[in-house]
């Protein structure tokens, strides 16, 4: 039966009792749960294998160094101390004596400690007592000094006793020392031997999983001492925006990578592996610290959260890695996370934000080679990317562009660059994907390219090449193609390996010219490139006009016949004019936008639709034309497009692409007009950005120095900021990147792309630019970039190669020479101008030494009649820094390592002993000098 409620309750008592009973028991069950939970975390599994690891670690290491022992001396000393022990151990009641007499000197030593405190206590009352009764005139003033001067006389007393006893305890631990001299002795080299191992031991004793370890990693009690905790570093320069206020960032990824700056565990698997570039990145004495830049700020992500693997925002490299995550952590996508990791290969896009005042960051490799392959396709011209601004257009001026080439080549550039030069790297804007679905696209796009050829050859301005071409040697023609250095900035198909391995970008593989110019124009363009264009990178090199001719009579042979036989199509002027319309009605009504068009000549509607269609592909972003002055680039700005939001980027029905701000743009990169595919678009709507026809190493590229682009708030504090050295250095980059002269030579280590042609013989090359600022005189280097003459005219008549001139400013000229005076930190001027002073017997001990030492045999250069197989001394004076002088005969391969120039000082050792008393310092001041005083006080050859 139902027990019915009892008098005055509501309800049944039993039944309420059973439920509140479920419940106590549920809630009993749930925070025993949550307790667990929070206690049994992930990270804390990879702790206790860290420790395990890291025992191993020091096991070994306990192990190697017992190995390194001498067990033999060890066997020997520990005998020693046991016969000390005996020694010691019968000397027993003489020490013990010696202690007991030791104990009473301390005693009393303590005693006179208190005697003489309180009497300095006294003294300094009394003296305060007495000069205030002295300066008042009062009675007691005299007895006062009295009993001042009588307590002075007792602490001085009581200070002798002190100085005396402390001599006695000195003396009584020295006779106890001696007592235990021999046991004292061994064992402190029983200590030295043993050092290692026991440090070792006790590092290895920290690790034990004993009962203790258990106590203190326990629940409820592993908040007092826990072995095992989270590990965090807190930036303070560097902040997070938490919802509308910037934080200092914090980081706890070292909880689970627990050896990330450690070396020693870079054979270890993840997470305990050492973050690789110790030297540059985490380590404690590397230029990025973990301490003061943490994880995050590189790699991205979530570094504050350890709750699991998820938690931190990982994502994997390939599509391998994360079926892998998936089975072992149970890897999802972090949709709700806004800043996720960056895939392993792309992390250098974390730099970015950090270094935003140069192009190339030293030790980003990656990043420095999506870098290039920016400024190689041109990107930065249809993009606006911020601090590129300075950058001239990729492609070459439209100007004079009827004297260069004619329409029909034109047109069938425009239309299909890659059928002409597979190398070219203007990219293909016709025949793609969305632009050829219809017979009617198509011809479309034939009547834009008519009417640009149009427009563009009635803009071109007057021009008349200056030589004629007068017929050359091929074979010399070819050789020095690749002799003068032209490869540094052109691929050349006769050169193959060649090519591959410069991979110049900075001027057009030399593929197909004979069919694009004529020689006339080519042989004045070789001898005097600002002639045709006035603000050209290329430089003259000072060419022969035999030179110049036997150039262009190879260039001329490298024809491509195929396109040569193209014929464009004719125009379509019905497409045309509708374009036209579609154009005009924008804004009027169709019914207007015809009128409109009626109202033009036939020749008035082709330029019309010709400026149209160089607006619409933004042609003038690469090309200079006249009438684009001042338009904005084509393309949308990507100074932030890695913080783009991931809905804005439009996937489209492209399936196949990954769903992430990298997967779109390296899709993007290799295809750009992919997200057209089934789309109905109507003509003028289509994607209009081209095909670049990169390959995927260079997309991928790319997309990682892209990613790099955000609008993280970085504070001042946080972020690299160039001192005035360095700002100076950041300035002449940009104007030797411009004119590539970072193709030819290798400035302090980087760069000197042409150099790898002469791997077999690297002096063979473009000199190296190491140390440059202090090494030349600023005012020499100044004339000298912009009166180039050889400083090795046997190598130019030997190789070929040579420096050309280039058509630099003034403004440009001093930016590059304060560029390598700030990269050496000197001043602008050293002055050699001082006359000479000799030492007694100096300058004839520096003859002596500079014919010893054989230096006209490489230095011939007035001073024999030998080919000279070394630069002339004769203006070391006007071109070189005394103190580099003294630097580079003190080492040379320190500075150069390969350099022909011996070093005769090596490892301090004079190979001329009997000069000067075969002293370095001596004999090195001396022929500096030497080589000063036969100096001329010019700055060439040629000056006057």
């Amino acid at each position: 039966m139902t027990k019915k409620n009892e008098p005055g309750m509501a309800f049944n008592m039993d039944k309420l009792n059973k439920v509140f009973a479920f419940m106590s028991v549920g809630l009993l069950i749930t925070v025993v749960w949550v307790f667990l939970d929070d206690y049994i975390r992930p990270w804390k599994a990879i702790q206790v294998e860290a420790m395990k690891i890291k025992k191993a670690k020091i096991a070994k290491e306990i192990e190697e160094a017992e190995k390194e022992l001498d067990a033999k001396k060890l066997a020997e000393l520990k005998a020693e101390r046991e016969a000390a022990l005996k020694d010691v151990e019968a000397k027993k009641d003489e020490i013990k004596k010696l202690e007991s007499e030791l104990a009473i000197i301390k005693r009393d030593i303590k005693d006179e400690q208190i005697v003489n405190g309180r009497l300095n206590g006294q003294v300094a009352a009394l003296t305060f007592k007495w000069e205030g009764a002295h300066s008042h005139h009062k009675p007691n003033a005299n007895d006062l000094f009295k009993e001042l001067r009588r307590n002075k006389r007792l602490f001085a007393e009581s200070k002798d006793r002190m100085k005396n006893l402390q001599t006695a305890e000195k003396a009584k631990n020295k006779e106890i020392s001696g007592k235990k001299e021999s046991l004292t002795s061994v064992e402190k080299k029983i200590s030295d031997m043993e050092m290692k191992t026991a440090l070792l031991g006790k590092a290895k004793d920290k690790l034990k999983m004993d009962p203790i370890f258990a106590i203190r990693n326990a629940p409820f009690v592993d908040f007092l001492d826990p072995t095992i905790k989270i590990q965090q570093v807190v930036l303070s320069n560097i902040t997070d925006d938490r919802y509308f206020q910037h934080v200092p960032k914090v980081d706890r990824c070292m909880t689970c990578h627990t050896f990330i700056d450690k070396a020693g565990y870079e054979d270890q698997p993840n997470p305990h592996k050492t973050h690789p570039n110790l030297e540059l990145m985490v380590g404690a004495n590397s230029t990025h610290p973990m301490k003061s830049f943490g994880c995050t700020t590189c790699h991205g992500g979530e570094g504050h959260r350890v709750t699991d693997f998820n938690a931190a925002a990982h994502i994997p490299q390939n599509e391998e890695q994360k079926k892998e995550w998936e089975k072992k952590y149970h890897w999802h996508e972090p949709h709700k996370v806004p800043i996720v990791q960056f895939k392993k290969q792309y992390s250098e896009a974390g730099c970015v934000k950090c270094h935003t005042d140069t192009q190339y960051i030293p030790g980003a490799t990656a990043l420095n080679e999506g870098r290039r392959n920016i400024e190689k396709f041109g990107c930065y011209a249809c993009h606006k990317i911020e601090g590129w601004e300075h950058k001239r257009k990729p492609g070459p001026s439209l100007e004079k562009i009827a004297a260069k080439v004619d329409k029909k080549f034109f047109k069938n550039w425009v239309w299909d660059p890659k059928s002409f030069n597979k190398h070219a790297k203007m990219p293909s804007f016709f025949m793609q994907d969305n632009n050829t679905k219809t017979e009617k696209f198509i011809n479309k796009n034939i009547a834009e390219v008519n009417a640009m050829a149009e427009f563009i050859f009635d803009k071109s301005k007057s021009y008349k090449p200056f030589m004629k071409f007068t017929g050359g040697n091929v074979k010399n023609g070819k050789k020095l193609v690749k002799d003068v250095g032209c490869m540094s900035c052109h691929g050349v198909e006769d050169y193959p390996s060649e090519s591959k391995k410069v991979d110049a970008y900075k001027g057009p593989y030399l593929t197909g010219i004979g069919s694009k110019v004529d020689a006339d124009w080519l042989v004045s363009w070789l001898k005097k490139p600002s002639h045709y264009q006035e603000d050209t990178i290329m430089p003259s090199f000072r060419l022969t006009n035999k030179e110049a001719n036997d150039i262009t009579a190879y260039l001329m042979t490298l024809k491509n016949n195929k396109f040569e036989s193209l014929e464009f199509a004719e125009m379509n002027k019905e497409l045309r004019d509708e374009i036209l319309v579609t154009y005009f009605s924008a804004f009027d009504t169709v019914e207007v936008a015809k009128k409109k068009l009626a109202s033009m000549s036939d020749k008035e509607r082709t330029l019309e639709l010709g400026y149209r269609s160089v607006g619409k592909y933004g042609c003038y972003s690469c090309h200079t034309i006249d009438g684009f002055d001042g338009r904005a680039p084509i393309g949308p700005e990507l100074t932030k497009v890695g913080s783009k939001p991931l809905t804005q980027f439009g996937f489209a029905h492209e399936y196949d692409v990954e769903h992430s701000r990298d997967g779109w743009i390296k899709a993007h990169l290799i295809n750009p007009r992919r997200w057209d595919n089934g789309v109905d678009k109507p003509f003028k709507d289509l994607l209009r950005m081209p095909n670049f026809n990169m390959t995927e190493k260079q997309a991928d590229s790319i997309t990682l120095a892209l990613l790099g682009q955000v609008a993280d708030r970085v504070p001042l504090k946080g972020v690299k900021r160039l001192d005035a050295n360095e700002a100076i250095t950041a300035e002449g980059m940009k104007v030797v990147q411009k004119y590539n002269c970072i193709g030819c030579h290798q400035i302090d280590g980087m760069f000197g792309d042409i150099l790898a042609i002469y791997e077999d013989d690297i002096n063979q090359g473009p000199p190296r630019l190491v140390d440059q600022g202090h090494r030349v005189q600023s005012d020499w280097f100044h004339y000298f970039l912009e009166n180039v003459y050889p400083i090795r005219p046997w190598f130019v008549q030997e190789n070929g190669l040579r420096m050309p001139s280039f058509n630099l400013t003034n403004d440009e000229r001093n930016k590059i020479v304060a560029m390598f005076q700030a990269k050496s930190g000197q001043q602008t001027f050293e002055d050699n101008d001082a006359e000479v002073k000799w030492l007694p017997g100096e300058k004839r001990a520096a003859i002596q030494l500079f014919n010893e030492l054989a230096c006209t045999s490489c230095h011939a250069a007035g001073f024999t009649n030998d080919t000279p197989t070394a630069p002339d001394l004769h203006f070391a004076k006007r071109r070189l820094r005394k103190s580099w002088i003294k630097k580079w005969l003190r080492d040379p391969q320190a500075i150069m390592p390969g350099t022909l120039m011996p070093s005769f000082w090596e490892d301090g050792e004079s190979m001329a002993p009997g000069i000067l008393g075969g002293d370095p310092d001596k004999q090195i001041e001396a022929l500096t000098k030497y080589i000063l005083e036969v100096s001329k006080d010019k700055y060439s050859p040629e000056a006057k």
